[in-house]
């Protein structure tokens, strides 16, 4: 069985220094208007749904990551709840996942050549 990616906290961390990067080479803020993305729920139909489990203070965050598979710069983060097993917080997980994917059999991938990223 395929496993679904992971974005640990570190990557996350290292994929928003690099987009606040990106603005210094363009010598421009954002735009108010660069962020409706957020505000319309339309573009979530075709994401890709990532599930993550945080562990801290004992306890396991479970996290949904919804990523365009088109543009994998366009994602959103949001906390589901906090579970004290792990058992219990990987089956709850993946349950929230499946239920929030357009596509419940996870064939959306999120290709990582979209993101146009140099590591220098």
């Amino acid at each position: 069985m395929k496993r679904n990616p992971v974005l640990d906290y570190q990557m996350y961390t290292w994929l928003l220094k690099s987009i606040n990067q990106i603005s210094l080479y363009e010598d421009r803020l954002g735009q108010e208007s660069e962020f409706n993305f957020l505000r319309s729920n339309s573009w979530l139909g075709n994401t890709a749904v990532i599930d993550r489990l945080i562990y801290r203070k004992g306890q396991f965050r479970i996290d949904l990551i919804f990523v365009h598979h088109e543009q994998p710069l366009k994602l959103l983060i949001r906390n589901i709840t906090v579970q004290s097993d792990r058992k219990k917080a990987e089956i709850m997980s993946q349950l929230f996942r499946r239920q929030a994917a357009k596509d419940q059999r996870g064939t959306l991938i999120v290709k990582e050549g979209l993101l146009n990223l140099s590591y220098n």
